[in-house]
């Protein structure tokens, strides 16, 4: 019972900032639940889990400003880096992932905090589909698949609900091939973390409504101030718990 509210507790903290900014649940959530003590594999189950019931919601509110096509690429792109990172998981000790994870997070704020060129482009499709293995990578080894599709989408500076929708609905394909392949291609025992991620998606739910009226309040400059710091942090407080 005291795990469930531990993580239960971080879930909700971190949903809050991940409704307003579409990315940072697991962001946030991964470093705080590994400081309190839970193990990378069942944060990472948690975090997915999370991850698509709230975003499922997020997909279907904000449908109209996705763009289906990117998501598609980025979805389909995840599945064979998803597939790598659950052989990765077998050999390769979690102790060795989390720094790494942690590393590439911090570089990935510092390229978003970079000078863009003045006028937005939308990102090629190779570069799209590269971004796509390469968070379907860290989506089954530590669950922090956000970064590279947040630096990918920021490059071309979308407006706020843009920005959070494409997330939302990559991070349903994503997460949903990530639990699959996790289910079998692993000896993670998913029925056992059951009590914990019911209680964490219920929170996580309540708390990430919570974050998109936040988000819909804030102007274009803020929010992107906040989404650079926020990958910034957590890169930091990954390594640093590592």
């Amino acid at each position: 019972m005291e795990l469930i509210v531990i993580a239960a507790l971080c879930v909700a903290a971190a949903s809050v900032i991940g409704g307003a900014t579409g990315f940072g649940t697991s962001l946030l959530a991964t470093p705080l639940m590994l400081m309190a003590g839970i193990g990378l594999a069942e944060t990472v189950v948690v975090n997915l889990v999370v991850a698509l019931v709230t975003r499922v919601g997020v997909t279907v509110q904000l449908r109209a400003h996705i763009t289906w096509p990117r998501v598609a690429v980025l979805g389909l792109a995840s599945v064979p880096g998803a597939w790598l990172g659950v052989q990765t998981i077998a050999f390769l000790p979690e102790e060795h992932l989390k720094p790494a994870a942690g590393a590439i997070t911090v570089l990935c704020g510092v390229a978003m905090a970079l000078p863009a060129a003045k006028t937005p482009r939308p990102p090629s499709a190779i570069a799209t589909a590269v971004t796509g293995v390469i968070s379907g990578y860290f989506s089954t080894t530590t669950s922090l698949n956000g970064p590279p599709v947040v630096l990918l989408l920021s490059r071309a500076r979308l407006p706020p609900l843009g920005f959070i929708a494409d997330l939302a609905g990559y991070f349903v394909i994503t997460s949903l091939v990530s639990l699959a392949l996790l289910w079998s291609g692993t000896e993670i025992d998913l029925p056992a973390l059951l009590p914990v991620v019911v209680a964490c998606t219920v929170v996580g739910v309540l708390a990430n409504q919570l974050g998109i009226g936040i988000a819909m309040r804030l102007p274009t400059h803020v929010f992107r101030s906040a989404v650079i710091s926020l990958v910034v942090i957590a890169g930091l407080v990954t390594f640093a718990t590592a």
